[in-house]
């Protein structure tokens, strides 16, 4: 199998877009760019908000993807991030930072489970879709390649002009929202209007796909692996990890580019992996790779963090593409945007409820313990998951039914 397989043409345009996506120049400098205008508490506090407006857009945008079209619903989450991007890069007023911040949160919002799902059902409808775990892997990896890329020379832009991250980023999700106009729409299963009444019907569709028996023991992983690597990923934790082992913007430039880059050479072993570990097993793994790097970032370990931002890094990105393989695989076209926005509402949640004191926490010196409780949590989870797996097949065994994959 080609380690970039293009079946058919939209998956060609989810490539270009994805690396658009995660050509983040501001990565390892962003938040040095939003102190000159506030505190960590204050970005905290921003944060927290921010991430709650685009919560709040979550299964909305699923349900619009769903029920009118996903095309049109990318082209507008890379023209809110866009334009989110260009307001931060102009602003001198913490206000006008935020208003920025905001819009691209409708953005990311408007792209969860659009994207997904537009190239899912792309193979489906012609019948490709065993290539979906190839296209996941290379999906994941061409992103982590242009995350790279982009994190070295947004280090030399900060350098130059602190400004020039923003725009350059800007400039690369406008290239994703050109990119989005050549997709086609597929052919699914019609589903109602947009009215009140089908966003209801959308929105209740969305969890119950996530209660079907054969999702039900996947359900707390991929929350847990989701949520703990939108934690480390999306908001003031990672800078703040890194900053705490002595990694300021130019050593983040480097560090982030090496950790990714090791975390894409991974990425094409997740098909393989698969062949191998059953998906539960799998998921359980990397997840307790993603906890233990929480645990790690509580330990003052120097330089030595290295090696924690690497276990983070890998566990979560892989985790990821192992848990789209298998929520993908188990949700029907019609629902796919919709249940896919239902999880990354659920996945964004922990960050929603955190950030606050995150920030808060940081300022006080007492950052280890928010991230030893958040490693704590994830392998908790991983256990719960673990015992009612066991208790599920136990009771299947005394009372068979057909359970799907259980």
């Amino acid at each position: 199998v080609s380690p970039l397989p293009i079946p058919n043409r939209n998956i060609g345009v989810y490539y270009v877009m994805t690396c658009a996506l995660s050509a983040s120049f501001i990565s390892s400098n962003w938040i040095f760019f939003w102190l000159r205008l506030m505190t960590y508490g204050q970005l905290g506090l921003v944060d927290a908000i921010g991430f709650t407006v685009g919560l709040l857009m979550e299964i909305p945008t699923g349900a619009i993807a769903d029920t009118l079209s996903r095309k049109r619903t990318l082209i507008l989450a890379y023209a809110f991030a866009a334009g989110g991007y260009i307001i931060m890069a102009a602003a001198d007023a913490a206000w006008v930072l935020i208003l920025g911040f905001w819009l691209t949160q409708i953005g990311w919002a408007f792209y969860s489970g659009a994207a997904e799902a537009i190239a899912f059902d792309s193979l489906k409808e012609r019948g490709q879709e065993t290539q979906y775990p190839q296209v996941a892997s290379a999906v994941n990896m061409l992103g982590i390649i242009a995350y790279i890329g982009a994190l070295l020379i947004g280090g030399i832009l900060y350098n130059i002009d602190l400004r020039l991250p923003q725009y350059a980023y800007a400039i690369a999700l406008l290239i994703g929202m050109v990119a989005a106009f050549w997709l086609r729409e597929p052919q699914v299963k019609a589903v109602e209007h947009l009215t009140f009444r089908a966003y209801r019907n959308q929105l209740t569709q969305g969890f119950r796909q996530l209660a079907k028996p054969e999702l039900r023991p996947y359900v707390g992983i991929i929350l847990a692996a989701l949520g703990g690597m939108f934690l480390f990923s999306y908001g003031l934790i990672q800078p703040a990890i890194a900053t705490s082992f002595g990694f300021f913007a130019d050593e983040q430039a480097v560090v982030y580019a090496i950790v990714a880059t090791i975390a894409a050479l991974l990425m094409p072993l997740v098909p393989y992996l698969r062949k191998h570990f059953n998906d539960f097993t799998g998921l359980s793994a990397l997840t307790l790779l993603l906890a233990s790097g929480f645990v790690g970032a509580a330990l003052p370990l120097g330089g030595w963090g290295f090696f924690v931002l690497l276990c983070l890094r890998i566990g979560g990105e892989m985790s990821r593409t192992w848990a789209s393989i298998v929520l993908n695989e188990r949700i029907p076209s019609e629902s796919r945007a919709t249940t896919l926005s239902t999880v990354a509402l659920l996945t964004r949640l922990p960050y929603v409820l955190t950030a606050l004191i995150a920030g808060v926490m940081v300022e006080a010196g007492t950052f280890s313990w928010f991230n030893l409780a958040v490693g704590l949590v994830i392998g908790l989870i991983v256990a719960g998951s673990f015992i009612y797996r066991q208790a599920l097949a136990s009771r299947l065994a005394k009372h068979p039914i057909v359970p799907g994959e259980a």
